[in-house]
């Protein structure tokens, strides 16, 4: 599995090499529970970003400006990390 998960995108893909090595044999299934129980909460976190990028479109239709929703998928998952040179999130 990679080391480093850095973004949502990259997060999508443990939950994958997870699914592979369970199948594999190659992990534990009480570790392939405790990731799982982990993704949920990310998961659903993620949920709330997706709904707020959905709302945003929602308001600008109707002439509302919530402010630019980018990089569903790349948002840095901890404070502080930097993507492609950005700069550090506040």
């Amino acid at each position: 599995m990679k080391n480093q998960t850095i973004t949502t995108g990259d997060a999508r893909k443990v939950i994958l090499e997870t699914i592979i090595e369970l199948k594999s044999g190659k992990m534990d299934i009480s570790r392939g529970l405790a990731i799982a129980a982990n993704m949920k909460g990310l998961n659903d976190s993620l949920q709330v970003e997706v709904n707020v990028a959905k709302l945003s479109l929602i308001a600008a239709s109707v002439g509302r400006d919530f402010g630019e929703v980018m990089r569903l998928g790349q948002k840095p998952i901890f404070e502080g990390q930097l993507i492609d040179n950005d700069e550090k999130e506040e």
